[in-house]
């Protein structure tokens, strides 16, 4: 069982900085373009951090309005009819976990779920978890038809989405982790339908 230890080392302070900060201040993957790694190597030989790019699309279907995270970038297209999803997942952990955790499977445990509200579909994140030793963070930028409408919500992103749910007293390895170890919910809530994603070899959301 995992209890955040409550004075943050200074390598912590550096994976936690670099959880809110994805981009391309790191190395590039040799083989998949889609993957970043941290310049600074983690305190455990046992985490890999860095950052991956992925890519997903949504129908909106009859869906009068779309329902995005408020940290959320939007940018607008006249291309197709669908909404077009690019996520920067970046695993920035400065802990000493019971077993691996890298980026490279870590992005599994990440991703964007939907559900209607009425007229409305509404897009959230999940996987995303935060603690004294760093954590997990997504930055999306969703690309939308012209003339469908946008609205931009708190609450649906971060280690406290509404597309996640934990009921737990302390963080531990979740069962439905599927990238190495975990320390939040690695699917979305009941209610939510997760959205597939592929890697990004154009890492759009930069």
């Amino acid at each position: 069982m995992f209890r955040p230890n409550l004075l943050l080392t200074a390598a912590a302070a550096v994976a936690l900085a670099g959880c809110t900060a994805a981009g391309d201040a790191g190395v590039p993957d040799a083989r998949d373009p889609s993957l970043v790694f941290d310049k600074e190597r983690a305190p455990s030989d046992q985490v890999e951090n860095g950052t991956a790019y992925d890519r997903a699309a949504v129908e909106p279907g009859a869906a009068k309005k779309l329902v995005l995270p408020d940290t959320a970038t939007v940018r607008r297209t006249t291309e197709g009819s669908s909404v077009r999803l690019f996520l920067a997942k970046h695993l920035g952990f400065g802990g000493h976990p019971p077993e691996p955790m890298s980026i490279r499977d870590a992005r599994k445990n990440m991703g964007c779920a939907v559900k209607a509200e009425g007229d409305a579909l509404v897009v959230a994140t999940f996987g995303e978890f935060h603690t004294i030793e760093g954590g997990a963070s997504m930055k999306l930028v969703a690309v939308v038809p012209e003339g469908l409408a946008v609205e931009q919500r708190p609450g649906l992103s971060g280690h406290a989405s509404a597309g996640r749910e934990w009921h737990g007293t302390y963080l531990t390895k979740p069962a439905d982790a599927k990238g190495g170890y975990w320390y939040g919910p690695a699917s979305p809530a009941d209610g939510w339908k997760g959205v597939p994603d592929e890697p990004d070899p154009d890492r759009t959301a930069r």
